[in-house]
């Protein structure tokens, strides 16, 4: 229930939000509005004010505005139909509805980060590796603890998240990397990996996460030593480890001996000596480790506030298109498309995390709201101003046979869109997707 009901809040405010976008902007320059839809039919409910029926419809995966005259076969070239405006007012309401899915996204984070975003810790810092997972992309490619990531696939890099962006939506892919490394300049080329929930890039190299201790085995030696949950751990062995994965390594390279550990208590340091388990193959000291840290991004002031939203929005754009083309290009994944199931799932998932992941997740599929309908793809809002701007460049309207071809064309690319959608949303569910054949 949770799912249905975070699903239908979820595309529910931003269709309206985006059809609100083409409604208000064509009364603004003088069209006559027939119905606003939220939802597709069949028709639920409905209520005509003025000259326009407001209308909920049963299925809540899109909307629509119907103007007066916007089919040319219907327009009688009263002043009030929209292909009677000029061809600057129809790309402005066409617009219109991307626009306002942006400006929701920047609504939302700026008022996220003005009470405060939980991110994780360190995707600021500078991205200086402090390991690198054996047998990974990144180890593979020669990086090392210590290198600073200076450029990775001809792009410069500020801090990890600029990294971990760049590996994200670089699956399957060759990229040159460039760090410093002693003083001095080194480049090698990395080889991304794939990550087979969700076709995302995988490299291998993280920044800092001290290993913090959540819970204890009770009878395993971390707790027989006198470790208490909150201990953070620093060094093994008395080398210093900046990642939990550095501490199972090193335990098991020992193969069983002992080892010295120390942590972090109170700003006090406390070393224990222990000796691991062997357990079903695997030496262990009986630790859980805390989940990784995070940090709480907030801005007090509302324009610092929407400063970092307008750079977040940039960034999530910058992204989009990224995949997209890539996608067009064939070297994504289409495990990277979502359809209504995947947004359902993930509408839950979020909803479950609290209002914050919830608001994030909304600002973020707003987004991509945006991107998708300006794409030049016939029925889309991109498709129909992508028209209305050649036939300015032709000086000339084309005939009502070429459009009728052109959204009949149009219609095809999305059936096949939204079959593919619904298919790899599918395929994404176990029970389902073991017996499809891609």
């Amino acid at each position: 229930m949770t799912t249905l009901l975070a699903f239908v809040f979820v595309l529910g405010v931003l269709v309206f939000f985006h059809e609100a976008g083409h409604f208000l902007t064509a009364k603004w320059v003088g069209v006559r509005v027939k119905t606003f839809s939220l939802g597709f039919p069949p028709k639920l409910v409905g209520r005509k004010w003025g000259e326009t029926e407001y209308v909920i419809g049963l299925l809540p995966i899109g909307g629509y505005v119907k103007m007066a005259g916007d089919n040319p076969a219907e327009s009688s070239g009263d002043p009030a139909e929209f292909l009677s405006r000029s061809k600057w007012e129809r790309l402005a309401i066409g617009f219109a509805g991307p626009f306002a899915n942006l400006v929701l996204a920047v609504v939302i984070l700026t008022v996220l980060f003005m009470v405060g975003l939980e991110r994780p810790a360190g995707l600021e810092d500078p991205p200086v590796v402090r390991y690198v997972a054996q047998d990974s992309p990144a180890g593979r490619a020669g990086l090392a603890q210590g290198d600073r990531i200076l450029e990775i696939g001809g792009s410069k890099t500020e801090t990890w998240k600029d990294v971990l962006d760049r590996v994200m939506v670089s699956a399957n892919e060759k990229l040159s990397v460039a760090v410093l490394r002693n003083g001095e300049r080194v480049e090698t080329e990395l080889s991304v990996a794939v990550r087979e929930e969700d076709g995302a890039g995988v490299a291998g190299l993280f920044p800092p996460i001290q290993p913090e201790v959540g819970s204890l085995k009770p009878g395993f030696p971390a707790e027989q030593a006198g470790i208490r949950p909150g201990d953070v751990i620093t060094k093994v062995g008395g080398k210093p480890i900046y990642h939990y994965a550095e501490l199972i390594d090193a335990i098991e390279a020992r193969a069983g001996s002992e080892v010295e550990i120390e942590v972090l208590r109170a700003q006090e340091s406390v070393v224990f000596n222990l000796k691991p388990r062997d357990d079903k193959g695997q030496w262990l000291i009986g630790i859980t480790f805390s989940p990784p840290p995070t940090t709480i991004e907030r801005y007090g002031s509302p324009l610092q506030a929407f400063g970092a939203a307008s750079k977040e929005i940039v960034r999530f754009t910058r992204m989009t298109f990224v995949i997209l083309g890539k996608l067009v290009t064939g070297r994504a994944s289409m495990k990277n498309v979502s359809g209504p199931i995947g947004i359902a799932q993930a509408s839950g998932e979020t909803a479950r995390q609290g209002p914050k992941v919830l608001f994030w997740f909304m600002a973020l599929l707003s987004v991509n709201l945006a991107v998708l309908n300006l794409l030049p793809i016939p029925l889309l809002d991109g498709g129909h101003m992508a028209i209305i701007a050649l036939e300015g460049l032709a000086g000339r309207d084309f005939s009502l046979q070429l459009k009728e071809r052109i959204l009949q064309v149009g219609f095809v690319m999305l059936l096949l869109l939204m079959v593919t959608v619904l298919y790899v949303d599918l395929s994404k569910i176990e029970a389902i997707g073991k017996y499809l054949p891609w």
